[in-house]
């Protein structure tokens, strides 16, 4: 819940309001308001927001009532008699012209409507009604703009008032983010407070006048997004300031909520990567701008590495900075960030005809360390082919984990014909309303697997070896550990099953893809491609209609 503040106290006032003493600190309201009793010398408390005669208030402050903490009195009257002498440090005090009750009650009405606005706020974030919500419903307390931007000042959400004519704003709302020119136009505006390297900037925009606060908005400690608030005007309102103090809070958990920001060792390139990859980012003028604010390692050509912790996504599991600073040291020339619970690298690549080139012992000991494990994908010159490339090299991982998973490191290449072969599943599914991929096999493979489940041999995978070795029998019987004549009638004894020779090119490639199709189906599947369930009649339930027969 969000707490206000003696700034906005002194807002809600202003008319009334005869001085203030400001003193140090910021107090504690959560214990709600009370009224201030005086000839007694019960302690203030620290949580508590106090309003009394101004008898009252004298009596509090000279008896030494007050607590060690920061603690704000409102005064039904002027203190005059307190004038001259210092007063403690830890008091807010704010003298009014109202009597008690008028006071009390104006207070306590700014205060409800102050929490009404906190509570839809705090519905907004924990209902999952999404960031513009969040920013919509707390435009009510603002005569502002209020812009969110991303680490990369992209846009996140905003709510435009009419009475604010800003440049940045409009920029914004016509491009979709900053360019470069005017992130650095805001960084060189001269801070009122706060500051460029800080949570907190204000200042008064020199090309606008007006007078605009930007607040950090972080999670998990990590730059997320950058909350801007623009007033009319050039004059300080340490009201809305405090305001957005507030509203930032609750991005911050909104975010946190929705593990929408991850650890990013850089707050831009995170932002750069997650836009790219969601395809918020695909015109060339704005990615040109973006790489402005951003000194990429990888240059012309750029591999994508994706390590993940199995049962270790939250980051208090796994030592995501230790892991990352090991990981800089083997990729030396690298962009680092996290994406969705893992780790993304690009990786610089020299030229296209360079195998990519690491310690991979060194790599292996630190996933075997962490339950770790990495996908290296295929490599790709362009930044706007990033969303592809990701797909293919998370695709990678996932199918190496099912696969093979005493593995630590995964090549795209090794999985990519299954990533085809996973996508003509989906097909089948979509057009077909079947799950069963048998029909992508050639025919002959087929039947060499019914006399392997007939005879108990294994002349399938001996045509798999056979095939990979070129038909070089010689390497096939190696590989296989038998002797080259027992290669070579196994050979004419496939043949035989199959009634085809091996010499066609086309009838050799539709074998080896076959063979992928029923590798696919039995280490990530693990199903048997000659088992399809029935199609289901209508009415029946899935357990009715699971029967299971053999394919033709």
């Amino acid at each position: 819940m969000g707490m206000y503040t003696p700034a906005m106290l002194r807002f809600w006032l202003t008319d009334v309001v005869l001085r203030v003493h400001s003193g140090s600190g910021r107090p504690d309201f959560r214990g709600g308001i009370k009224l201030l009793e005086g000839g007694g010398d019960t302690p203030l408390r620290s949580d508590c927001l106090y309003i009394g005669e101004r008898e009252a208030v004298v009596q509090a402050v000279r008896t030494d009532r007050l607590p060690g903490r920061p603690v704000c009195i409102i005064c039904a009257g002027s203190c005059s008699a307190l004038e001259g002498a210092p007063l403690p440090k830890q008091l807010w005090l704010l003298e009014t012209s109202l009597s008690l009750l008028p006071l009390y009650n104006r207070v306590q009405e700014h205060v409800h409507v102050f929490l009404d606005w906190d509570d839809r706020l705090h519905e907004a974030v924990y209902t999952n009604a999404g960031i513009q919500e969040v920013l919509r419903r707390a435009s009510s307390a603002f005569r502002a703009t209020l812009l969110l931007v991303n680490a990369g000042f992209k846009h996140l959400a905003s709510v435009h008032h009419p009475d604010v004519q800003d440049l940045a704003a409009r920029e914004l709302q016509d491009n979709g983010y900053l360019s470069y020119d005017t992130i650095q136009a805001i960084r060189r505006q001269s801070a009122l407070l706060g500051g460029r390297d800080q949570d907190l900037m204000e200042y008064v925009s020199k090309e606008s006048g007006n007078y605009t606060i930007v607040r950090v908005v972080r999670s998990r400690d990590i730059l997320a997004a950058r909350l801007i608030v623009i007033l009319p005007g050039g004059e300080p309102d340490p009201y809305c300031s405090d305001l957005a103090g507030v509203l930032s809070d609750y991005i911050s958990q909104y975010m946190f909520s929705n593990k929408s920001v991850d650890y990013t060792s850089n707050a831009n390139f995170g932002a750069l990567v997650a836009d790219l990859i969601e395809f918020r980012l695909i015109d060339p003028e704005e990615l040109e701008q973006r790489l402005k604010q951003i000194k990429l390692a990888t240059r012309r050509y750029y591999h994508v590495i994706l390590v993940s912790f199995v049962d270790k996504q939250e980051h208090g599991s796994t030592p995501w900075n230790y892991v990352i600073s090991q990981l800089e040291r083997i990729f030396p020339f690298s962009d680092i960030t996290t994406y969705r619970g893992q780790i993304l690298l690009l990786v610089r690549k020299m030229n296209r005809g360079v195998r990519l080139s690491f310690d991979e012992q060194a790599l292996t000991q630190i996933l075997e360390y962490h339950d770790g494990h990495a996908a290296i994908g295929n490599f790709s010159e362009f930044l706007t082919s990033l969303p592809p490339v990701y797909y293919q090299t998370q695709g990678a991982l996932r199918l190496g984990l099912a696969m093979e998973p005493d593995k630590r490191i995964y090549y795209y290449e090794d999985y990519s014909v299954y990533q085809i072969v996973e996508m003509a599943e989906q097909s089948a599914r979509q057009n077909l309303g079947s799950r069963n991929i048998i029909h992508l096999c050639h025919p002959s493979l087929i039947s060499l697997v019914m006399y392997d489940n007939k005879t108990g041999g294994n002349l399938t995978d001996v045509l798999y070896t056979y095939l990979c070795c070129e038909r070089n029998s010689a390497e096939a019987a190696k590989a296989l550990y038998i002797h080259r004549n027992t290669m070579l009638y196994k050979v004419r004894k496939i043949e035989s099953v199959i009634g085809q020779s091996l010499d066609s090119p086309l009838l050799r490639e539709r074998l080896l893809f076959s063979y992928r199709v029923l590798e696919y189906m039995r280490r990530y599947r693990k199903e048997d491609i000659l088992l399809r369930k029935r199609n289901l009649k209508p009415g029946k339930s899935q357990d009715a209609g699971s029967e299971q027969d053999h394919s033709d």
